[in-house]
């Protein structure tokens, strides 16, 4: 009796064309998901420096924000990360002749925005993670 060995060469072919199907399916839902992931770790990563910075824009002790070339040392997930800080008011100072500078007036910026440029955006028209710092932090994937 003869006893079959192995596979046959149709077998084979179906088992190719099968493969071939799943990889079409599934090498585009993992470029969309590498994308995704990378907006939200850019994202979170910018979140997380913008509630850092907002706690030392408004810490009474004085401490000093983080400069964008500190920042740059903090940027992992996203390509880069800048802060631009917003004056939100002048605090006006009454003349006083017997106190040098007297009578000008005192800027203070405790809010602004960081953006962390994101590595590999879903879409490459918005390519940027922006945190707004204010009364409230809020964060998105803007342009």
């Amino acid at each position: 009796m003869n006893a079959q060995k192995g596979f046959t060469l149709i077998e084979l072919m179906i088992v190719v064309a099968i493969i071939g199907i799943l990889a079409a399916i599934a090498i585009p839902a993992y470029q969309n998901y590498a994308k995704r992931s990378s907006e939200n770790a850019c994202l979170a990563e910018v979140k997380g420096l913008a509630s850092q910075q907002y706690v030392r824009l408004n810490d009474p002790q004085g401490s000093s924000p983080f400069t964008d070339v500190q920042l740059a040392g903090f940027a992992n997930a996203c390509a880069d990360i800048t802060y631009t800080a917003a004056v939100i008011g002048r605090d006006a100072v009454t003349a006083d002749p017997s106190v040098p500078g007297s009578g000008s007036t005192a800027v203070t910026a405790v809010t602004g925005s960081l953006v962390g440029t994101i590595k590999n955006p879903q879409d490459p028209q918005v390519p940027k993670a922006t945190c707004t710092l204010g009364d409230v932090i809020s964060c998105k994937v803007t342009a």
